[in-house]
């Protein structure tokens, strides 16, 4: 089926993007996928597992959701959902694993596209893997082209969703999690495209979480993946989706975000730049947009005294500042793990507090009265000049003495990035209580070396 280029925006023809993508994703094959994107890959898929696995247990939605999702569909089936034991169909794996692997906000992160990429990709990529017994190449391939896919579409809806109320890694995660699946069985541009199309009618992701500290956001990515398979095998049997889904006059870019998108970027250098190298994995179980001032309050902690400190001011992007800013009172007071992990607040008293290194324990201390006598202390500011994720903390005494910090770039980001020892210290914190010693080595040792493994076999030693 061939549709007609989009229509030209100020005299310049505007490219056919959803075509174009859907042709990416026909295109791509494992030869395309470098040495180093493989071991990029891998990196992620290893932290996927250790954050997912200690949700599974350590996670307060965890068993109600698992109940929930038992309640709606316990048909026995194939794949593996991580630590649960239980075997689900494929979409239901990938919405539980999906579930599990956000629900800590530990995991991994995309900055240009104001999403985690991961967490809906890896679910619906290895349970699609899974089901086919796949082959290492075919999946690190459909891994590769989903995560490009999700992180292009992001970039171009950026913050611009955020200020309509959408959370990118739903909205945008679920044209990514069809990338991948496509990807996975070979399927033709022409049905990528029909299922792109129909997925306009499914992408969501409401932030009206941060209200009470819901767990929505915690199943967005579940929910991404979950309904990519059903898109999938729509478009399979013949069912038309819609055209120009991402470009055209009702598609995602105009109906999601106040921004406009550049489309030439979007489809620039397919399969030649590889955008998605540029995803972050994270030191601190909180929202990315807290981490810079988590770093350097834990670091002005070791010699600055609070004796005699007035004021806290931490100025972050305007962006940042409506997520983890405003000043309502549950973000400076927050009432459960939701508010504190989105609660700049709670994040810099705590860390200055307690160090940065306290992991999920931080949010037992919900209710200490040293972290909010410090949170009302603090003042958030947003700043249209900062970029990214740069981060500057002033602090003010009760003498007139003022000493601002800045950080660029938070650990995690690929100018200041993981060593691979960080990357095996975070996993085997997070995986040490849940598999023990010697099975979390083996887990490791396998995902280091998925070459001479099976997807099969990688699940069998998670479940």
């Amino acid at each position: 089926m061939t549709q007609e280029p989009a229509a030209a925006q100020g005299g310049q023809q505007q490219p056919p993007v959803t075509k174009r993508l859907a042709q990416f994703v026909h295109e791509v094959y494992p030869s395309d996928v470098s040495g180093s994107m493989r071991e990029k890959l891998k990196e992620l898929l290893l932290d996927y597992i250790g954050v997912a696995a200690a949700a599974s247990t350590g996670a307060d939605s965890t068993t109600a959701i698992h109940r929930g999702i038992a309640n709606f569909d316990s048909t026995p089936g194939t794949n593996t959902v991580l630590n649960m034991g239980q075997k689900y169909s494929p979409q239901v794996a990938a919405l539980l694993n999906g579930a599990l692997s956000h629900s800590f906000d530990f995991d991994d992160t995309f900055a240009p596209g104001c999403l985690h990429p991961g967490t809906a990709i890896i679910s619906a990529t290895l349970a699609a893997a899974e089901s086919a017994d796949a082959s290492t190449e075919a999946t690190l391939t459909a891994l590769a082209v989903g995560y490009e896919v999700v992180c292009r579409i992001a970039m171009q809806l950026a913050d611009g969703s955020y200020k309509r109320g959408f959370h990118n890694t739903a909205t945008a995660g679920i044209f990514g999690c069809i990338a991948a699946i496509c990807s996975l069985r070979r399927l033709p541009a022409e049905t990528v495209e029909m299922a792109f199309g129909l997925a306009a009618s499914k992408a969501a992701g409401s932030m009206q979480f941060l209200e009470n500290g819901s767990w929505n956001k915690r199943l967005h990515p579940g929910f991404a993946a979950y309904d990519a398979f059903l898109c999938v095998s729509l478009a399979e049997a013949g069912v038309v989706g819609a055209a120009e889904c991402l470009e055209g006059r009702f598609g995602l870019f105009h109906a999601y975000s106040t921004r406009d998108p550049d489309l030439h970027a979007l489809v620039k250098d397919l399969n030649h730049e590889w955008h998605f190298l540029g995803t972050a994995l994270k030191p601190f179980a909180a929202c990315r947009m807290t981490h810079g001032a988590i770093d350097i309050a834990s670091q002005l902690a070791r010699s600055v005294r609070l004796d005699g400190v007035e004021k806290i001011t931490v100025t972050i992007r305007d962006g940042c500042y409506n997520i983890v800013g405003v000043p309502t009172p549950n973000k400076i007071h927050p009432q459960n793990i939701v508010d504190a992990q989105f609660s700049m607040y709670y994040q810099v008293a705590a860390a200055w507090l307690y160090g940065a290194g306290a992991g999920w324990s931080v949010y037992e201390k919900l209710g200490d009265p040293r972290i909010h006598q410090l949170s009302e202390k603090i003042t958030v500011i947003g700043d249209a000049t900062i970029n990214g994720l740069e981060t500057r903390m002033t602090v003010q005494w009760d003498d007139g003495r003022r000493e601002t910090t800045s950080l660029f770039r938070p650990l995690g980001e690929t100018s200041n990035p993981f060593t691979k020892d960080r990357v095996d210290e975070k996993f085997f914190g997070l995986a040490h209580p849940i598999y023990g010693k010697s099975k979390a080595v083996e887990i490791r040792d396998m995902v280091d070396n998925l070459e001479n493994h099976s997807i099969r076999d990688v699940m069998s030693l998670v479940k």
